[in-house]
């Protein structure tokens, strides 16, 4: 068995490719262009790497991937091939366009607006480790941040002494042991619209903060990662980790979307992928959609994942993580075997009990796949390989993470379907009284999927309102009709956006998201509104301030807007929950004006393939005032495609939505209230 040799790191621009020779040393080479990482080469004395072409040709192997990525990025441009370059060994030349090409990057990806940082360490007795973190963070580039350091169930004071020392950092004592406890704390103190996270034992590159500010540009990223690379390479057990178990997720960024989710949902969705709870951040409105870090996940429960197991979430909701390589950090690794085994031991026992987690909230059957079918064929050749192979070192700690599984499934056995509540606190705003003027912005959302012959007159029924201040945002819901050439008809009168197929309540979440009017109205593009609608709800928050939503009435109509029978309106002032449960009296959906400060604490559930409506507007009802009033404000278009055409999917969903608010029924009231509406739904969709 060979004796094992450190290695040391060395990062090298292109600039000085050219000046260096073959190492008489162990070497981890990491290659950049400026302040982006392009690839990295071990370098091992004793390997096959022997002449300098060899050792060049291993360099252009090991950041090929990266340049082909950033030249066919740019392949519409007049630049050169930038392959053309490292295939001449030309660094330098390479360098030069690179950063070209970079430059033209940063200046597309401005970011939209000056997003706030908060960042959270979350910490448990490492003083020292956390003084060099601390520090590096006061030393960004960007000192407009706010730092907060999470002492988790300390044994000492050290932690709160050494955050005493920097002026700028928040410190808050939690004294429930557990990472994702204290990340959970973390995020609730937070009061800025990113919320980063870095472990204790994580130094941030000096533009880091800079950095995150372009992360965000797209609409639909909730959550960010970037690259981790080691601080050093001393010890066996570092070397290991690095080579089989480390953060660096690649060199090329990649945009984790809902095609990415469906692609895998069947045979399990490996968000572990996405990157490291080392580096990441998410927008704040990520944890009202998704909810908080699962508490019986990682370090203090069941040893890790409780961040892949949120980006799975994310996902699942039907939005975005992005992994961005240029997002760097360095981690200090676990320097021992003792140490190692520990966390590849962890590390399985998370990523079990977060698979069953995952199955637990989504029934999504990949999961299981990858449980009981993928795992154990893995293990199994890795097995046969250890026995086969002379030099057992690379798979030494096998048997540790087939504990590690079996401890896993184990802990979720004992913590089954007990996730704790993960909900962030209802803003004040809601108390406060709702006021409306006439320079009052309200936002339409029109969701729109294969609905263009309707889509024109759904938004020329918006922009055509007696009220005047009216923002339209038209979701393109993966549409394969002319829905994006109508809505470029409109050139800036509307806001778009096109999503793949995420379904009417994702793409009412996502409109929500990059709108700005103060109320908010839903309209789906077969549908119309009439021309004061907007006008006559905003009326009635001005005489019912406490309402949180105000809905009103609709007219029904055969596809070419005919009038057809429709069921008179009435105005329920009170107990509209009660009213509500026993039957969905509001019916249409463009009927109902929401106050802003509703979202995202209640959402439309992107689970529910019909009724989310419904499901929301419960929710909201069950712990706010609400009226209804009798005055028409929009028609409902019936043709041949309308989703409540298919009354079996109708009284499945609804009867889900109402099997949800049977466990937060209060008296006898409620309960025979609820009855009434289950017998009336079953009648209904007979």
């Amino acid at each position: 068995m060979q004796t094992f040799s450190p290695y040391t790191v060395q990062h090298l621009q292109l600039t000085e490719i050219d000046n260096i020779s073959i190492p008489d040393q162990n070497q981890f080479f990491i290659f950049w262009c400026g302040a982006i990482p392009l690839g990295h080469l071990w370098f091992t004395k004793s390997g096959k790497i022997t002449t300098t072409q060899d050792f060049r040709l291993n360099i252009n192997q090991s950041i090929e991937a990266a340049i082909s990525f950033y030249s066919e990025k740019y392949s519409h441009s007049e630049h050169p091939n930038l392959l053309q370059f490292l295939n001449n060994y030309q660094y330098r030349e390479l360098n030069k366009q690179l950063n070209i090409l970079s430059s033209e990057l940063k200046d597309r990806n401005v970011p939209l607006s000056k997003y706030r940082v908060s960042v959270i360490v979350c910490t448990r007795n490492r003083p020292l480790i956390l003084k060099r973190c601390l520090e590096s963070l006061m030393a960004a580039d960007d000192g407009d941040i706010e730092i907060i350091v999470v002492d988790n169930a300390p044994d000492d004071q050290s932690t709160r002494e050494v955050t005493g020392s920097f002026q700028k950092v928040k410190y808050i004592l939690e004294e429930r042991k557990g990472l994702d406890i204290a990340r959970n704390t973390g995020a609730r103190h937070a009061s800025n619209e990113i919320i980063a996270y870095i472990d204790d034992d994580v130094i941030i590159s000096s533009n880091w903060i800079d950095t995150l500010s372009s992360c965000f540009n797209n609409p639909l990223t909730m959550a960010v990662t970037g690259m981790v690379f080691p601080v050093e390479l001393q010890t066996e057990a570092q070397v290991i980790f690095e080579r089989e178990w480390g953060f660096n997720k690649g060199y090329i960024p990649h945009e984790f979307d809902h095609r990415y989710f469906l692609e895998r949902i069947d045979t399990g969705v490996p968000t572990w992928n996405i990157g490291a709870g080392a580096n990441m951040a998410f927008r704040k409105e990520a944890f009202l959609l998704a909810g908080g870090f699962d508490e019986r996940l990682d370090a203090g429960a069941s040893g890790c994942s409780g961040d892949s197991e949120m980006w799975y979430r994310i996902l699942a909701e039907c939005w975005n993580c992005h992994y961005i390589p240029s997002l760097y950090v360095y981690h200090q690794h676990r320097s021992s075997q003792q140490e190692l085994k520990q966390q590849l031991f962890s590390y399985m026992r998370g990523h079990v009990s977060a698979l069953l987690v995952q199955y637990e909230n989504y029934q999504h059957k990949g999961n299981l796949i990858r449980l009981y079918k993928e795992l154990p064929k893995h293990y199994y050749y890795k097995i046969k390989r250890y026995v086969l192979n002379a030099d057992t070192r690379k798979n030494a700690n096998i048997f540790t993470e087939i504990k590690g599984c079996i401890s896993g499934w184990l802990f979720y056995q004992s913590n089954k379907n007990k996730r704790t509540d993960q909900s962030f606190p209802i803003p004040d705003e809601l108390k406060k009284d709702a006021h409306t003027d006439s320079e009052t912005l309200v936002t339409v959302v029109i969701p729109c999927y294969n609905h263009g012959k309707y889509l024109r007159e759904s938004v020329e029924s918006v922009l055509q309102q007696t009220h005047k201040k009216v923002e339209v945002v038209v979701v393109n819901d993966g549409s394969e009709d002319d829905t994006a050439l109508i809505c470029s008809s409109y050139g800036e009168r509307i806001k778009y956006i096109r999503t793949e197929r995420v379904g009417l309540a994702a793409a009412r979440n996502i409109g929500i998201h990059i709108s700005s009017g103060k109320y908010l109205v839903f309209l789906d593009a077969d549908d119309f509104l009439y021309p004061d609608a907007i006008e006559t709800n905003l009326s009635f928050f001005n005489n019912n301030k406490s309402a949180v939503f105000v809905s009103g009435g609709f007219t029904l109509t055969d596809e070419n807007r005919n009038p057809l029978p429709t069921i008179k309106p009435e105005s329920i002032l009170s107990d509209n929950y009660l009213h509500l449960i026993q039957g969905n009296y509001i019916a249409m959906e463009a009927t109902v004006m929401y106050r802003r400060e509703l979202f995202f604490h209640f959402h439309f559930d992107a689970q529910l393939k019909a009724c989310e409506d419904y499901d929301l507007n419960l929710k909201i009802c069950r712990h706010f005032p609400v009226i209804s009033h009798e005055k028409i404000i929009a028609a409902y278009r019936q043709h041949g495609t309308n989703m409540s055409a298919d009354r079996s999917l109708m009284l499945t969903t609804v009867l889900e939505v109402m099997q949800r608010q049977e466990k937060m029924l209060y008296n006898d009231k409620e309960r025979k209230a609820y009855k009434a509406g289950l017998k009336n739904w079953k009648e209904y969709y007979k």
